[in-house]
């Protein structure tokens, strides 16, 4: 069973989580293929949570940073959102900013 706590301390553990639909060889859906695969390109390591794992992990996601979908990006325990929005980020620069500077402070 999977609680806020539980969230808030896996998106602490990793410099970059995303919790997504399916894996990060088998996204189950668009939205959690595309955020994978930018942050892929992004050129660090990354854990992907596969919200279908327990039924407990979404609600406590939601809960947790008030954010209704999935797949949902963090870096550095921030909450960029979801694959539209790392996207964009990425074709800014944005998104490879803050990946550098996350793991900078490592």
């Amino acid at each position: 069973m999977w609680n806020v706590d539980d969230i808030k301390r896996t998106v602490r553990e990793h410099k970059i989580v995303v919790f997504a639909k399916g894996t990060k060889d088998q996204p189950m859906c668009g939205f959690s293929h595309r955020a994978i695969e930018v942050m892929k390109r992004v050129g660090r390591p990354f854990e992907v949570i596969n919200i279908f794992d327990d039924a407990s992990i979404r609600p406590a996601l939601v809960e947790a940073f008030n954010w209704p979908t999935t797949p949902q990006v963090f870096v550095d325990g921030e909450l960029l959102g979801g694959s539209d929005i790392v996207l964009e980020m990425l074709e800014t620069g944005e998104l490879q900013r803050k990946v550098d500077a996350a793991f900078a402070s490592a």
